[in-house]
């Protein structure tokens, strides 16, 4: 995923990379195509990059551990700065330094972490999964399991009558 920069006329350019996971070593995780849309737009001292990626990961649910699909569409948005331009106004993380003498931009390894911050949290393969049973494991998604539901600890009582009155 490497761009030319060196001779490319001010203005902007865009690009589309369509890779395999493998290449961007994403783990596991990954086995669709990873597609990247980027525009590269070069003035004098800097050259912005603004990526737009789309994927699918597959992930196991954190509730019932069943497997799942969720497609990924990241993006982001990097300035390479060439060398004595001024950077007091950008964040440290927004921008890189190029030399004079570097004609090539590699955006691989931004792509990959962006994807990998991209992935959730919190891995739902819907919002109302309902889990695993705490006594058999069955999932619930898939029907109400046969344990019997437990009688309630009275210790807990007073503070269920609290909770009920709010």
């Amino acid at each position: 995923m490497k761009i030319q920069i060196g001779g490319l006329s001010e203005g902007l350019h865009h690009y589309r990379f369509t890779v395999q996971p493998e290449v961007l070593e994403l783990g596991t995780a990954f086995h669709h195509t990873v597609v990247v849309e980027t525009t590269l737009d070069k003035s004098p001292n800097q050259i912005l990059v603004t990526s737009s990626i789309r994927t699918v990961g597959t992930f196991a649910c954190d509730r019932c551990v069943s497997d799942f699909e969720e497609e990924l569409t990241p993006s982001y948005r990097l300035f390479y700065m060439m060398e004595g331009a001024e950077t007091a106004h950008l964040d440290p993380v927004e921008f890189q330094m190029l030399s004079p003498s570097q004609n090539i931009i590699d955006i691989a390894d931004d792509v990959r972490q962006t994807l990998l911050l991209a992935i959730p949290l919190k891995l739902l393969c819907k919002e109302s999964c309902k889990g695993l049973c705490p006594h058999c494991g069955k999932n619930l998604n898939s029907g109400a399991c046969s344990c019997k539901e437990e009688e309630l600890d009275p210790r807990w009582d007073e503070l269920r009558r609290l909770q009920n009155n709010y």
